[in-house]
């Protein structure tokens, strides 16, 4: 999906919506924490500072877009509603229940999935939406991006990585030294989460990375003996179509044994700051009914699933069963979220300061209600 074409495209016409979705095209291989990668092994290039320069270039082009059309937004929004995007899968789970709930009592809000943060983000930059599900990595680049205008209101999905093979001498983490592992997100969160685990555990291994999960359940299909890494809910999934595989190891479990105390964030809810001080009792009743969400899933997985099912996120009820408990849906606020964020940030930075937008985030990204 990348193209070559991208000073056209972020001159082109307001109206041609379909070019300037392609501009983002790089940042999903930058910032994506576990739906992303690259096609088969490759070349020895900078995504992530690729992907970096392609979002501020967005940023501007989006920012046009936005002052051009505060008019009509205000006239849509008039301030008694509130639009939510997520990215389909694990950061949207928490949401079904509060979906299912606005359909039933007609609250106001409305939601909208996506499948890749290409085509989430000029929605959440450009105003037409005003609360998103992201990957935690991306709210830091972003709050550098939008001049600190951003607050990270929450962690709504744990880790959602697994390590996955069908090869008898793997048990544990550990037993990957030496070993090839497929992998997608190169030049995001994956790939500097597995190195700082590899390196922390004085382990050493080939990664090599992929665009798609597909690619890599094939891969396994032919050699059950190598060793994945994969994202939920693909991961279950995986499992029960190979029965030759097993989930040898969990790297939210390896984080834990490594930085004690501190969660392993996958997604946050994220808002500009503008908006929210306009809209403060619509936020803050939002975070009231995202959190009873939330805790619904952990409460009843068998209606979670069919949610699931009914709003697009999965096909088969029994997958979403299986796979709800794996997929960490949790939701962390306050100081607690601060902590886990900060532990998080400083790995990432560690690894590539521009995975988090060049610099720490300040203690004002971090929302509280005081």
């Amino acid at each position: 999906m990348i193209g070559l074409f991208l000073i056209e495209l972020i001159h082109a016409e307001r109206g041609n919506k379909m070019k300037k979705k392609w501009v983002l095209a790089f940042l999903s291989i930058a910032v994506f924490c576990s739906l992303a990668a690259c096609s088969g092994k490759k070349e020895g290039q900078g995504t992530t500072e690729a992907a970096t320069k392609q979002l501020e270039t967005t940023v501007e082009a989006e920012e046009t877009e936005k002052a051009e059309e505060a008019a009509e937004k205000q006239d849509e929004q008039n301030g008694d509603s509130l639009r939510v995007i997520s990215l389909k899968g694990p950061t949207s789970i928490g949401l079904v229940n509060l979906m299912d709930k606005t359909e039933k009592e007609g609250l106001a809000y409305s939601f909208q999935m996506e499948a890749s943060p290409d085509a989430l983000l000029p929605e959440f930059v450009s105003g037409k939406a005003d609360i998103a599900t992201v990957p935690a990595n991306m709210a830091a680049v972003l709050y550098q991006k939008l001049e600190k205008d951003l607050y990270v209101l929450n962690i709504n999905t744990l880790g959602v990585l697994y390590g996955v093979s069908g090869n008898a001498e793997v048990k544990s983490f550990s037993d990957v030294n030496g070993k090839s592992i497929y992998s997608t997100g190169q030049g995001a969160s994956p790939e500097y989460l597995m190195n700082a685990l590899l390196k922390e555990n004085h382990v050493s291994a080939d990664l090599e990375f992929f665009t798609e999960p597909t690619e890599i359940a094939a891969r396994l299909k032919e050699n059950p003996d190598a060793i994945a890494i994969l994202p939920e809910p693909f991961a279950t999934a995986t499992l029960l179509q190979n029965s030759a595989l097993e989930r040898k190891f969990s790297l939210t479990e390896e984080w834990n044994k490594l930085y004690a105390g501190a969660n392993l964030p996958t997604a946050v809810t994220i808002v500009r700051k503008s908006f929210y001080e306009e809209h403060k009792a619509l936020l803050e009743n939002f975070l009231k009914e995202e959190k009873e969400s939330i805790e619904a899933v952990e409460q009843d997985i068998d209606t979670t699933a069919s949610l699931m099912v009914k709003y697009g996120i999965l096909e088969k009820e029994e997958l979403a069963k299986k796979a709800i408990p794996n997929c960490n849906v949790h939701f962390i606020d306050g100081e607690e979220m601060k902590k886990d964020l900060e532990k998080y940030y400083e790995v990432l930075f560690t690894a590539d300061p521009k995975s988090v937008g060049g610099a720490l985030p300040d203690a004002e990204f971090y929302f509280s209600l005081g």
